[in-house]
């Protein structure tokens, strides 16, 4: 017996399983949890602050509450939509075949590549009615809601997306065909078996647009900033987020805020995560869609021009409302005077980025894939239904709650300056691991036990049968999930800067020379980071398509 052989039957031992999957729990609750909700203990041990400054100040309370309702309101809107104009961009992407679908694919992702800050500026200039808007804006939104939606559905469309064609792809089209073979028409056949098929993308897409929504936090404070033209006070429009992002800056100077803070951080957690729950109990106890069918309309609404007008439409909204304000910040150099600088500081944080970005991206799918299976396969335990809402909690923590949160937690090992990099390692595979986690639990769901079971009966270990029945179903769900936790770790600022100060990372560069009003070089060193980003995104699928042949 070979080598490989005798690893392969050490690794298939139930002792070893169960070490391995108690290893990766106790990961995921040091690693990820602990570091997300360590301002928690700011309730328990200081309690009394908070009583005093915040529940006993009618003020306080009224401003956190009225902020926190306009939270969630944004985060359903937002979401409502993603799914409305995201299905038809899903269903061409997983089920049809045409020309530049590859191009549309990536480019659909580019938005998460974009620092949030430089994202929330792009759409505000591109949205917002200011005194001096720029060339060929809009400037037609006014009203700060309206503006935050818009801005939040640029930032969490791509999540829906790439959840919903995910899951669509794993989809057999079998049923579907037999359907419209018994006469039902394309509409009737799709609303009524393969719609209900993934409910788990659903889930997925619902709560990762939901949370996304609920935690943007530099993005809106910027957008909001831009509207108004000056820095945000209290009497401003606000969401939680940004009410933290507002107390968190003026508690380096006014110790006294830090109640405010930790309570309005810990509230929005907790009703975040009651919501989400009874949002995955509504989608996945519902009857979706409903079954009673309407032959004729239904027959109607699929034949033409009507599957040309919905695919039509929903890339027109792509484009114009997710693309354009997305990239606006290309105007800048477009239209600005060119201006020279020292790109060679650049270059260093570029790379210390991809670094980081990749590292992350390698932790969270070794130790998040088997995370994920562990909580698909074990649905009716108590521990996996407890991981299961648990794997939410770093995705609705606002971003400066987060860093905040973080920065706490990882502050009490005393690193050290010469241990940065691992520093904002550790920190963005706090926020990154649920998303590689919560795409691939969504897939494994789908997938029947018996596959495997089968291939076991067959003489096939559980690592064969992962490899040879289960992979090949959910890969596209794993790649998903790499792509959103490799952009999102590469476009992250605020989190980053609250771990380490002086962070030498490619978005933490872009913000400095905005700080310091180098528009240009901002804008420019934006493009170089999408652009980058761009072709590593086209190579990851390339390989990953390679792999599968």
């Amino acid at each position: 017996m070979g080598w490989g052989s005798r690893l392969l039957e050490f690794i298939s031992r139930r002792g070893f399983r169960k070490a391995w999957n108690s290893f990766i729990i106790a990961f995921f609750i040091f690693f990820v949890i602990l570091p997300t909700v360590y301002i928690l203990s700011y309730a328990v041990t200081d309690w009394s602050e908070i009583q005093s400054s915040v529940l006993n100040d009618p003020a306080t309370m009224d401003l956190i509450v009225s902020s926190i309702i306009v939270s969630f309101e944004i985060a359903a809107i937002v979401t409502v939509i993603d799914f409305i104009v995201g299905l038809p961009v899903a269903w061409m992407l997983a089920r049809k075949t045409f020309r530049g679908k590859r191009f549309l694919d990536t480019l659909i992702d580019m938005p998460l590549v974009v620092p949030t800050a430089a994202l929330g500026f792009s759409a505000a200039i591109f949205w917002a009615a200011t005194p001096n808007p720029p060339p060929f804006s809009l400037a037609v939104v006014s009203t700060p809601m309206l503006l935050i939606i818009l801005l939040h559905v640029v930032f969490s469309y791509p999540y829906m997306v790439r959840s919903l064609t995910a899951i669509l792809g794993e989809i057999d089209e079998t049923y579907e065909t037999a359907g419209r073979t018994l006469g039902a028409s394309k509409l009737t056949a799709a609303r009524t078996i393969t719609l209900p098929l993934f409910r788990a993308g659903l889930v997925t897409g619902a709560i990762l647009c939901f949370a996304r929504s609920l935690s943007e936090t530099g993005g809106t404070i910027i957008a909001l900033a831009t509207l108004y033209g000056r820095s945000m006070v209290e009497g401003d429009f606000h969401t939680g987020p940004t009410l933290i992002g507002m107390w968190k800056g003026a508690s380096a100077t006014d110790p006294t805020l830090l109640p405010s803070l930790a309570f309005v951080s810990i509230l929005l957690i907790l009703l975040a995560l009651f919501l989400l729950i009874i949002l995955k109990i509504v989608i996945t106890k519902v009857r979706l869609p409903l079954s009673k069918v309407w032959p004729n309309t239904e027959k109607l609404l699929s034949q033409p021009p009507f599957p040309r007008i919905k695919d039509t439409s929903a890339i027109l909204f792509l484009v114009f409302i997710v693309l354009i304000p997305s990239f606006f910040i290309f105007t800048y150099v477009l239209t600005g005077t060119p201006v020279e600088g020292d790109w060679g500081p650049f270059i260093d944080s570029l790379i210390t980025s991809f670094i980081v970005a990749i590292t992350v991206t390698v932790i969270d799918l070794g130790l998040g894939i088997p995370l994920a299976l562990y909580i698909a396969k074990n649905r009716s335990g108590k521990l996996a239904q407890i991981l299961d809402v648990l794997v939410n909690v770093p995705l609705i923590v606002p971003t400066a709650a987060l860093g905040f949160s973080l920065g706490l937690f990882w502050s009490i090992f005393d690193l050290g300056a010469s241990m940065s990099t691992l520093l904002i390692i550790l920190a963005h595979v706090a926020f990154t691991y649920p998303l590689v986690v919560r795409n691939v639990v969504g897939a494994a769901e789908g997938v029947d036990p018996a596959l495997e079971e089968t291939a076991r009966t067959l003489g096939a270990k559980p690592i064969q049968s992962f490899r040879r029945v289960l992979f090949p179903v959910i890969k596209s769900s794993i790649l998903a999930g790499a792509i959103m936790a490799f952009t999102r770790s590469l476009g992250e600022t605020g989190a980053t800067l609250a771990v380490v100060a002086n962070a030498n990372t490619a978005p933490v560069y872009i913000v400095n020379l905005v700080n310091s009003q180098s528009y240009y070089l901002a804008a420019l060193a934006c493009i170089i980071l999408i652009l980058i980003s761009y072709v590593s995104m086209l190579l990851m699928r390339h390989f990953a398509r390679e792999e599968a042949i």
